[in-house]
């Protein structure tokens, strides 16, 4: 059986704080794995701090949206904001030897090394990230969750 976790969130760097504990009750509710909560938490915190600083620009009259759906061991993720949008091949290799002390630009990077199917949609209410995560629960712990 599926179930949806859903998350509003105001356009500011506190708010952000709310998706560690989000991520936990999902991780807790689904028994994922110490390793697999440890990436999950990464990858949609990294999401969503793009959403509430690039997207909306700590805009508070802006909100971010996040949606979860655990199907089977995989977990379905949405971020959305009310951001004008951008383009994820123009961003600059965090890897390149100019960009390894630079204090941010490694979120997209991140979310596209530790998720599956990352797609980006653009409209004129903003931008969705989605991507999805295999998992294994703490039942099958030693195994890889990807």
């Amino acid at each position: 059986m599926n179930k949806t976790y859903e998350l509003r969130l105001k356009s500011e760097i506190k708010e952000v704080r709310k998706v560690e504990r989000f991520v936990k009750k999902i991780a807790a509710e689904q028994g994922f794995s110490d390793s697999c909560l440890h990436d999950v938490m990464l990858v949609i915190t990294e999401a969503t701090n793009n959403a509430v600083l690039h997207g909306n620009r700590l805009d508070t009259s802006k909100r971010a949206w996040l949606r979860c759906e655990v199907s089977g061991c995989e977990l379905y993720v949405e971020v959305r904001d009310e951001g004008s949008g951008f383009d994820p091949n123009a961003l600059p290799n965090p890897l390149d030897e100019e960009n390894l002390l630079k204090p941010s630009g490694r979120g997209v990077f991140l979310i596209k090394q530790l998720a599956e199917d990352v797609r980006y949609e653009f409209s004129d209410r903003g931008t969705t990230v989605r991507f999805r995560i295999k998992f294994k629960p703490k039942s099958n712990c030693g195994e890889k969750h990807r």
